[in-house]
């Protein structure tokens, strides 16, 4: 076989380029296409706009920065900088970490004149040390006829009152949701805004967070036309229930701290309106003071003396803290009784707190007939439990057996949140294909789990079993089985000496179209 001729570099070159241009000139092919040209300069105008909305972050209070819409769009072109500029939904949200009178008054200015008359979701961190910022609060509180969500951050605010609003007061005819949180701040210095939210005719939702909170500073705001509030406190003592009495058209309610005193025997309130409880674990005694007939979600976390933050990032990797090993057992029979007393059908729990086995079968077998979401973050899921959610047959004298005489813990489970590694003596795939198939029969009361959302050590032998399972249903049904399986490696920590190693998360989602 002949060996072809070496060529130099510029032959080669130039047959690469006849071969790509097929012998024509490069002056023949059209020219590059310019800015105006492009495919995305044809759109209309508002859908252009439209567009742009969906490139903003996803936070419910964006920080400006120039790598991110709608200051990144700015600088595009000057069709696109057009079009931004006259997006008032673009500039109608914003956090500012308050630090510098020349520098973010301005800014700040200038980026909510250009919101127009859109509503507007602001949020301001601002640490006082002690000394008056009104420049910043004067300029927010000139555009308070439009505010619709407003976040508060004060810190370090222990002298007499140095701020005031009083060119928001009788003056937020949008306002709908309010968060303040306070550390280091004096009642003095909190009045300005418990004056401010009395006079929001449509507020419906606030969370108020106060390192040092009292009862009196808390009646004063327009408790009875809330229907979600949260209260999260480090000291101070708190009547819960005089809190309560007000909250008439309360629909969803979450308290983590102070722990209230042991209250005396008293008639239960009664809130005909509250369908989502969110509690912790440590003050779980005040539900015998209430009575919910409309509760439907129930969550229950640790309590406020550690973080829960860590405790969920460490638990989920299997890892026990010292935090997490001094808390004892959670002890549901408050919330039991509450369930009872109120005859209310709780539809999704989700339980964040160690709580023994006997005691979480309690829980579910309160919710029995109702329970159709569960999430399980504060211990490892038992055999006890996987069996008692499994359908088996039931003790029948006749030998014919139909979908009816099947009989397990919480028929109407749909969703199963496990959030905490899954021991490998564990194994779930019978619960998920029996519920499965007698979901297919007729005249069921069992439902096939629709969300799975579990954590698994690597190599768990459900987790090929289980992904087959949501491809054969997702097959039959689209979109039917959404799963998500969480694998947790064993690795070298980043920082840790030689030979140490510990757990980390390798996550894996199947999508349902897949």
């Amino acid at each position: 076989m002949d060996t072809p001729p070496i060529l130099d570099h510029q032959e080669l070159c130039t047959r690469i380029n006849n071969w790509v241009h097929h012998g024509r000139r490069k002056d023949t092919y059209p020219p590059p296409p310019s800015m105006g040209s492009s495919p995305i300069s044809e759109l209309p105008l508002e859908l252009l706009s439209e567009i742009f909305l969906f490139c903003l972050p996803e936070e419910k209070y964006p920080t400006p920065s120039p790598t991110t819409a709608p200051m990144l769009l700015m600088h595009v072109c000057q069709a696109w900088r057009r079009v931004a500029r006259h997006t008032q939904e673009l500039w109608s949200t914003i956090h500012l970490n308050y630090r510098s009178l020349d520098e973010d008054v301005p800014a700040t200015g200038l980026w909510l004149s250009y919101s127009g008359e859109a509503p507007l979701s602001l949020s301001l961190s601002i640490d006082f040390n002690e000394r008056p910022h009104q420049s910043i609060l004067n300029l927010l509180c000139r555009y308070a006829h439009r505010w619709k969500h407003v976040r508060f951050e004060f810190r370090h605010l222990s002298c007499p009152q140095v701020y005031n609003l009083a060119h928001a007061l009788d003056n937020v005819p949008m306002l709908s949701t309010f968060e303040f949180r306070a550390r280091d701040v004096s009642t003095s210095n909190i009045a300005p805004i418990t004056q401010l939210l009395s006079t929001a005719p449509h507020l419906k939702e606030l969370t108020w967070v106060d390192d040092m909170a009292d009862t009196e500073t808390l009646l004063a705001l327009p408790l009875p036309r809330l229907s979600r509030l949260s209260l999260s406190m480090n000291y101070g003592r708190l009547d819960y229930l005089e809190l309560l009495d007000q909250c008439e058209n309360l629909e969803y309610i979450r308290l983590t701290r102070p722990s209230p005193d042991i209250l005396p025997s008293q008639t239960p309130r009664l809130l005909t309106k509250l369908t989502s409880l969110n509690i912790a674990r440590d003050i779980t005694g005040i539900l015998n003071h209430l009575i919910l007939p409309s509760l439907k979600h129930v969550r229950v976390h640790l309590d406020a003396d550690s973080s829960e933050d860590d405790n969920d990032r460490y638990s989920r990797l299997g890892v026990v803290t010292p935090a997490i090993a001094s808390q004892k057992c959670w002890d549901p029979k408050d919330l039991i009784q509450l369930i009872e007393r109120s005859s209310c059908q709780v539809e999704s729990l989700w339980i964040n707190t160690p709580v023994t086995d006997d005691d979480l079968l309690a829980c579910l077998q309160a919710c029995d007939q109702s329970l159709k979401s569960l999430t399980v973050r504060g211990k490892q899921p038992c055999s006890a439990l996987v069996e008692m959610l499994t359908p088996r047959r039931a003790m029948l004298s006749s030998l014919s057996a139909s979908s009816e005489d099947m009989t397990c813990l919480c028929p109407r489970l749909s969703e199963l949140v496990i959030d905490i590694r899954i021991p490998n003596s564990c194994s779930l795939v019978e619960l998920v294909e029996r519920r499965a198939e007698l979901a297919s029969q007729p005249d069921t009361t069992i439902s096939p789990f629709n969300r799975l959302r579990l954590h698994y050590p690597a190599g768990h032998k459900d987790i090929p079993i289980l992904r087959h399972i949501a491809i054969e249903a997702n097959a039959k049904e689209r979109n039917s089985m959404d799963l998500t399986i969480m694998e947790s490696r064993t690795g070298n920590l980043r920082g840790s000496s030689a030979g140490r190693t510990g757990p980390y998360l390798y996550r894996r989602n199947i999508s349902s179209s897949r």
